[in-house]
């Protein structure tokens, strides 16, 4: 990446849609409600799906692009976070772990600690958690291509279909029912989803996922005492 130009202005210029994505990660809701670290970081957690689908189609994302990638949107957390209660009454907890896609979470300190369960074998930067990214493809993880279906077509099949994520959407979209379950939570659709789905008087589906009890998994920990600079 040039040293001339920002990251994002770096990243516009070349993948307007990831640029746009990395947007979304900076500026997402960030929300510490009650004392459970590991329900922070089922709201607060982003998969990084967009990152490694155009990792697939761009050479130029290597792996000081990803690491540069994720620094970015930390710095931008550490500045917003200094607004709400944990700044100044517990410190925060930044995460970015090794799962699909590599995944990025921040929790407010707690006496739980490590919210996370599995086996987190810890790194010291970034780069460790990404540079095992730099050797897979990301279309791989599929049998077909589902990341092409747009977001919209998504959510009108699943509008269509009454709210169903099963297999009646699944089909239409050309997709077994594990993979569009998958598409929604990577995609970040699914508070769209349930949304739906409450229309149509259905429950809401849980979509977020945490690693397994015996999960191993690359993880990178930043932990940011209470009114840091």
């Amino acid at each position: 990446m040039s040293q001339a130009l920002s990251l994002p202005v770096f990243t516009a210029e070349r993948c307007p849609e990831l640029a746009e994505f990395l947007e979304s990660c900076c500026a997402q809701q960030l929300s510490f409600e009650g004392d459970c670290p590991n329900y922070h970081s089922s709201m607060n957690h982003t998969h990084l799906w967009a990152l490694e689908y155009w990792a697939d189609h761009h050479a130029w994302i290597d792996l000081d692009y990803r690491a540069a990638f994720v620094d970015h949107i930390f710095e931008r957390w550490r500045d917003r976070l200094k607004g709400l209660d944990p700044y100044r009454d517990a410190g925060y907890r930044f995460y970015l772990y090794e799962w699909m896609a590599p995944t990025i979470s921040v929790v407010a300190e707690t006496p739980t600690g490590f919210p996370y369960p599995g086996q987190p074998k810890f790194v010291r930067t970034p780069r460790d958690v990404m540079a095992p990214f730099v050797e897979r493809s990301w279309a791989k993880n599929f049998d077909s291509e589902p990341w092409q279906i747009p977001q919209d077509r998504i959510l009108e099949v699943i509008e269509a279909n009454g709210g169903s994520i099963s297999k009646p959407s699944a089909a239409a979209l050309g997709l077994k029912v594990g993979a569009l379950r998958t598409l929604i939570e990577q995609m970040g659709l699914d508070d769209q989803v349930n949304t739906i789905r409450k229309r149509f008087k259905r429950a809401p589906a849980r979509f977020r996922i945490e690693p397994e009890p015996e999960f191993s998994y690359l993880c990178y920990e930043l932990r940011l005492p209470v009114g840091y600079r």
